[in-house]
Order: structure tokens, then sequence, then C-alpha cells
């Protein structure tokens, strides 16, 4: 079996899910995939490249919302389900919050998925200072409510905290319905 990069990204996200992100290292990856590390670094130039594509990964079925076309109608329910999506996807892997806004960070806006919300809102009529702070503040109003969930059920895994908030879905629910309503106070008539 020859060695591809989609396995690569299978491994590594293998390896999140059963020890989290801290432990995935390009010789752990390596030793799972019985190569040597060299052998990784021919189909990624070093672990940022990486942790880029399987960021990728998890976001692969987030609509991009760049069309537009979504906020001339009911614009506030696309984003609350664009929110619940991308809340949903991050859940799915273990350390997923934490790795997409590491990547994130690294990356122009424009790279990311809060740039196709901007333009987006902007084709709907939003002005670009209110549709990219709109778009920036609900993704990262959802990686930090969701890197919060993540930190603690990483605390409760280690018996030094609680479990999970049972409100938080709630919780994270609310918090979006009031960015929203400040959205909508910036949309010209």
């Amino acid at each position: 079996m020859s060695l591809t990069r989609e396995a690569i990204i299978a491994a590594a996200r293998d390896i999140m899910s059963a020890y989290g992100l801290a432990d995935l290292s390009m010789r752990r990856l390596a030793a799972v995939l019985e190569v040597q590390p060299s052998a990784l670094y021919w189909h990624f130039a070093h672990k940022q490249n990486l942790l880029a594509a399987v960021a990728r990964t998890i976001l692969d079925d987030l609509p991009s919302g760049a069309d537009g076309e979504w906020a001339a109608g009911d614009w506030a329910g696309w984003l609350r389900r664009w929110a619940a999506r991308l809340h949903d996807l991050l859940r799915r892997q273990r350390g997923g919050a934490e790795l997409v806004s590491s990547v994130l960070a690294l990356q122009p806006w424009e790279a990311g998925p809060g740039a196709g919300l901007a333009t987006g809102l902007t084709a709907a009529g939003w002005p670009p200072e209110p549709a990219r702070a709109g778009a920036a503040g609900l993704l990262h109003l959802v990686l930090g409510h969701t890197l919060d969930e993540e930190q603690r059920a990483q605390a409760h895994d280690l018996g030094v905290a609680a479990g999970p908030d049972p409100d938080s879905a709630a919780l994270l629910a609310r918090s979006v319905n009031l960015l929203l309503a400040g959205l909508a106070a910036a949309r010209p008539v």
C-alpha cells in the first residue's frame, strides 16, 4: 500500500480521537503508519501543513455562504443553522475546535470559513465592515464556545472538574441570537 495524503490525514484524525491534539506528533503518526517520519514530509512540508489539511477535512461539510442568496431571505435562520453545523463538526473530532482555531489564527482571513459569510452578507446589503465583524463574531463565538466544551471534557476526563455544562447548547443558541440581533441592527434599511 502506498502512503497517500488521505491516509496520513485519516491516521492523524485517529490519533487525535484517541489521544488528543497534544499527542499528535509526526513521529507518532509515522509509527502508526509504519513508515519513517521523512516519508510524511514528502506529502506535508511540515506539521503545520498537516494540521491545516486536517482542519480542512473537519470543515469540509460546512457551507461557505459566499453566494449570499440566503441573506436576502431567512438570513438569521441560515446563520443559526451554519453556527449549529460548525459546532457539530468541531465536536465530532476530539480537539477539533482547538485545531481549527490554531490553524485559522495562522491563515489570512480570506482562507477561513468566516470570509464566505462576510461575502454573502455584503452581497445581501450589509456594509463591508459590519459584514466582516458579524461573520468573524459568529465564527469566533462558536469556536470559543466549542473550545470551552472541549476543555471542560478534558478536565472531567482527568478528574479535575465536573462534567459538561448541561446548559451548554442553550447558552450557545442564546449567544448566537444576541449576535444576530446586533447584525440585524447594522443592516441598512
